[in-house]
């Protein structure tokens, strides 16, 4: 299962003349069907406006500043310490240095190019990249890749793009490798990616094969133009050799808001801040090997300096030259790595990116270290040494890669598309806006055993860290696969259900103001990169959060589901008194003494944009679950007392579930006397699905779980669009999508596959992998959703909030096939 051939197998594949053609790309969902109402329409408009002028990002941007495009492919780097994406078609295109912060933007600039020359033929060369500049840059190089000979493979976190082109004699395999570890603390933090080239000569003579890895000084945005950027050769001995690169020095500027109070309030600007960012592109020489250089080049000119060089015999005249760049015209780097192949023989060149931006700095001024600074420094020059470490680290971390998935990809009973999906999903940890810091600038080292802060987005397009509804079915990617995060992120949380921010927001959904957090109701975030997360917590003012009917019961079940994963007595003490205080506040929403919490009539759980009343299956459920979980987690503290009275108060609520719910086949969305009130809810379960990968007994009976699942299945997923698009989120007991709002007639990629882990532990495999399937074909297939995997679409495939960390249940559905004892 290590061998490269048997991994492409299975790995996600499109070959790179395979553009996406109009009419039939997706768009975002119109604003009239998101919103549906003027006022919210004009409220949201004022809050993104008022953002702006400050220069800031708005925290939450459903018009959509992000320009969608099926660009994607696996991302580079580790966790927390910014990510840069090579896209399928050979671009680098997207990018995250500010925390939080996404830019999609191709680099002309950014790209590996190739010199073959056989015998005494004439050289063909060719930029790696199916596209072209648009503009007159870089106009004399040979642009055009054609495709129709090179194919894209991707499997998180590394890809293989295989070039039989521009001589088909002549086979390029670029293997891309990024160290994302599963229970590694130290290396996974690594930002730096390897581009490892295998050269295979298929003909009779020998073949003078160069690549050239050319890269501009910075991201591609405006400060790229900026005077006083400058670049400088390194040199470092290696056994059997030396790594030659080139140091980009960058300055990326900062500006922050310190004041998001009311809509009406003066916004304070904070000064422009400078931190240091250094990018390093670096080659491996050998006796076999040769890497010859040019330090600068414009990138903004016809770049003939290096292309003609490079043209002539495939090398560069290694010209080092530290000018700072001029106002106006961006510069980069070119490296070259020669290599003589002998017919029927193969060879293989290494080159490496790697990034340095130490400090995390978030909107408000506040900034923190990030992780791989505990390895590397704090000093912001580091980015040679990270180079230089990929470069002769890379084949460990592939061992350890491929020791992780190979068990996975050898299940036999495991469809092949759901492990591509499965694996490369994980994009999000790294490319999520995702931060993972090491102590306060000016404060020193975090001790050993901290791990830090960990937080990613809800979404590109939606920037606000750990949003918590959605964490609970994301989770179980960390939980799984770096659980000392997780438990991290959890501690984070529970420290934030004593937060108190007294101030008043107008909410952007209702119009109605409420403070924006209020002590003892659990997070709905902990808060956004725009501002001061961990410490101004609570970013989303689209409802009234403190009210909500899920976030508490949602942080019991994830503490219960994640000391049963780790086993951790200690951190389960630590959450004892956090869990009650959870409980105990939203027992005020047990109105009339029976047990049961009740939904507000507004939209008061993770479904923002659907009503809920009176007692409803979601919320209701989640509040069973949540009692269970504490009766399990006080028998564990040998709390006795206070785990009967969680058991008792259980049983309660059970009964005024069934009575009030259950009508036979299914549980009604809620009991209100609404005219959507008997709507079948794909998500209804949810409570019952987190009670059962905790390995707790059922909150409901389980025929009525069978039963359930299969009026799901028979009307959510199959009546839907011919079931290939994943289960709709409700329908009417006739058949019809459920049209009371936008959300009932969305599908959600994150929660079908929360629905699908949950027809897993019923044993109900076929349907399971059907109701999923929809996701990864919507995915992966011709709607160019990789690696940007949206919250939502509806039936026209159109979608809502691109880039979303909901998906990441798919890792629920691992959980759930290791728990039945699927694992080999």
């Amino acid at each position: 299962m290590s061998s490269k051939l048997d991994i492409l197998n299975f790995a996600w594949k499109r070959r790179l003349d395979r553009v996406l053609e109009e009419p039939g790309e997706p768009k975002k969902t119109s604003i009239g069907e998101m919103l549906g109402m003027l006022p919210v329409i004009m409220r949201t408009r004022r809050h993104i406006n008022r953002a702006l002028k400050t220069g800031q990002e708005p925290v939450i941007d459903p018009f959509g500043s992000l320009e969608f495009g099926p660009y994607g492919g696996v991302p580079l780097g580790g966790i927390g310490g910014g990510s840069i994406m090579r896209g399928w078609q050979g671009d680098f295109c997207r990018w995250q240095m500010r925390p939080g912060m996404i830019e999609y933007c191709s680099v002309p600039a950014d790209q590996f190019s190739v010199y073959i020359r056989r015998g005494s033929n004439k050289p063909r060369l060719q930029v790696l990249y199916t596209g072209r500049p648009q503009g007159g840059g870089l106009h004399g190089w040979t642009w055009g890749l054609e495709g129709r000979s090179s194919t894209y493979h991707a499997l998180f976190p590394r890809a293989w793009t295989v070039y039989e082109e521009p001589d088909p004699k002549v086979k390029l395999t670029c293997r891309q490798i990024s160290p994302v570890i599963p229970h590694n603390y130290e290396e996974s933090s690594t930002p730096a990616g390897v581009f490892a080239w295998t050269i295979e000569n298929n003909s009779k003579e020998t073949a003078t094969v160069s690549l050239m890895f050319t890269f501009q000084n910075g991201t591609g945005d405006e400060n790229d133009r900026a005077a006083g950027h400058w670049n400088q050769l390194f040199r470092q001995k290696t056994k059997g050799g030396e790594i030659v690169g080139v140091e980009m020095h960058h300055v990326l500027p900062q500006v922050g808001i310190s004041d998001v109070g009311d809509e009406d309030d003066e916004v304070e600007e904070v000064p422009l801040v400078e931190d240091p960012l250094t990018f390093a592109i670096a080659a491996q020489a050998s006796d076999d090997v040769k890497v010859t250089y040019r330090t600068r080049f414009v990138t903004s000119s016809s770049g003939m300096d290096v292309w003609g060089d490079f043209a002539n015999n495939g090398t560069l005249e290694n010209v080092e030259d530290e000018k700072k760049s001029s106002a106006g015209l961006p510069i980069g780097a070119a490296l070259c790595a020669t290599v003589q192949v002998p017919p029927g023989k193969s060879r293989e060149v290494t080159f490496a990116l790697a990034w340095d931006m130490p400090l995390a700095r978030f909107g408000e001024g506040r900034a923190h270290y990030r992780r791989y600074t505990r390895f590397y420094g704090r000093e912001g020059n580091a980015a040679p040494a990270i180079a230089h470490d990929a470069l002769l680290n890379y084949p460990a971390w592939e061992k350890q890669i491929e020791a992780w998935q190979a068990p996975i990809l050898s299940e036999t009973g495991l469809p092949d598309w759901y492990k591509a999906a499965l694996f490369n999903e994980l994009y999000f940890i790294t490319d999520g806006g995702t931060i993972w810091t090491d102590g306060e600038e000016g404060e020193p080292p975090l001790q050993k055993n901290d791990i830090g802060h960990f937080a990613y987005l809800e979404g590109h397009e939606y920037r606000m860290y750990n949003t918590y509804d959605v964490h609970f079915y994301a989770s179980f990617a960390l939980a799984m696969l770096w659980p000392d995060l997780e438990l991290g992120l959890q501690r984070d949380i529970a420290r934030a259900i004593q937060a108190e921010h007294p101030e008043i927001a107008q909410m952007l959904g209702s119009g109605k103001k409420a403070a924006r957090k209020v002590k003892g109701a659990v997070p709905h975030d902990i808060g956004s990169p725009v501002e001061d997360p961990w410490y101004k917590v609570n970013s989303y003012n689209f409802q009234d959060t403190n009210r909500w009917k899920d976030l508490n019961s949602k942080f019991v079940l994830q503490v219960y589901r994640d000391v049963i994963a780790t086993g951790d007595k200690r951190f389960a003490a630590e959450m004892w008194e956090p869990v009650q205080e959870a409980l105990t506040y939203l027992r005020q929403f047990d109105l009339d003494e029976d047990g049961m919490i009740e939904n507000e009539g507004f939209p008061d759980q993770t479904y923002d944009y659907w009503v809920a009343d009176d007692v409803s299956a979601y919320s209701g459920g989640l509040w069973l679950a949540a009692l269970g979980a504490a009766a399990a987690l006080g028998d564990l503290l040998k709390n006795k007392e206070t785990a009967d009275s969680y058991r008792q108060l259980l049983a309660k609520a059970q009964a005024v579930y069934e009575e009030i719910l259950w009508n036979g086949e299914y549980y009604d969305y809620d009991a209100s006397t609404s005219s959507h009130h008997d709507s079948i809810m794909a998500d209804q379960l949810a409570g019952q699905w987190y009670t059962q990968a905790c390995g707790l007994p059922p909150i409901v009976p389980e025929d009525h779980i069978l039963s359930t699942l299969k009026k799901i299945f028979d009307f959510n997923v199959r009546q839907f669009e011919d079931g290939e698009m994943g289960a709709v989120n409700g329908m009417r007991p006739d058949g019809w999508v459920d049209t009371s709002s936008m959300q009932p007639q969305e599908v959600w990629t994150g929660t079908t596959y929360a629905l699908a882990a949950a027809m897993l532990q019923a044993g109900m495999n076929k349907e399971a992998f059907a109701t999923a399937k929809g996701i990864a074909n919507m995915t992966y297939n011709d709607l160019g959703y990789w690696f940007c995997t949206p919250e939502a679409w509806n039936y026209m495939g159109d979608y809502r909030s691109l880039a979303y960390m909901r998906p990441l249940a798919i890792w629920a559905m691992q959980w759930a096939w290791e728990e039945r004892g699927n694992k080999k």
